[in-house]
């Protein structure tokens, strides 16, 4: 029985293999001409879009914490586009948290009102934890871990798991271990039949 299709509609996705390139969609020339103030200003702008700047702020005191901000995304120190989203999103994580301990320790609010904003805070820090260790697994500074499926030591052989560090030159060698304290050797895994 042939599969149905439906028509396409304005809200489906192409498959990626089927998507334009943006340099399909959009002439080079349009690049081309993009001057860096204007890409800097819409950095800016995207920065200033994730604060919350209260009614009443000084225009001195709005400039100060967009300069902050920037400050502080221009400390993670992107490398590039993955990395720049991702330090725009630790910042505004970052201010949002800040803003919902600010609100948790105004006075004379009830016990939810202060427990809802800690618990967001909390969730806030939790996610912007999660990033830094996202940008860091991106930059190659992430955990490693090494799995061990199989080991094959011939008879007299001696397998090491772990760290190996070499002694330093002119250092006495190390003994070799003796008789009775070298452990039998493994045994190769056998093949479990199949049913």
């Amino acid at each position: 029985m042939a599969k149905k299709t439906r028509p396409r509609t304005a809200g489906d996705t192409l498959p990626l293999e089927q998507r334009l390139k943006v340099n399909e969609m959009v002439e080079a020339k349009y690049f081309a001409n993009t001057r860096g103030e204007v890409v800097e200003a819409a950095k800016i702008q995207e920065i200033t879009s994730l604060l919350w700047v209260p009614e009443g702020c000084s225009i001195e005191e709005r400039d100060a914490k967009i300069v902050k901000a920037l400050d502080l995304l221009e400390s993670i120190k992107p490398a590039e586009g993955i990395e720049t989203m991702l330090a725009a999103q630790m910042v505004g994580a970052h201010h949002a948290a800040m803003e919902c301990l600010r609100r948790a320790m105004i006075p004379q609010q009830t016990f939810e009102s202060r427990n809802a904003n800690l618990n967001q805070a909390q969730r806030l820090m939790a996610l912007y934890t999660q990033q830094l260790t996202a940008l860091d697994r991106h930059r190659g500074k992430g955990q490693q871990k090494i799995t061990v499926e199989r080991v094959q030591v011939a008879p007299g052989g001696q397998a090491v798991l772990g760290n190996v560090e070499m002694a330093p030159p002119g250092a006495p060698a190390l003994e070799p271990p003796r008789e009775d304290t070298v452990p039998p050797p493994l045994r190769p895994a056998r093949a479990k039949a199949r049913r």
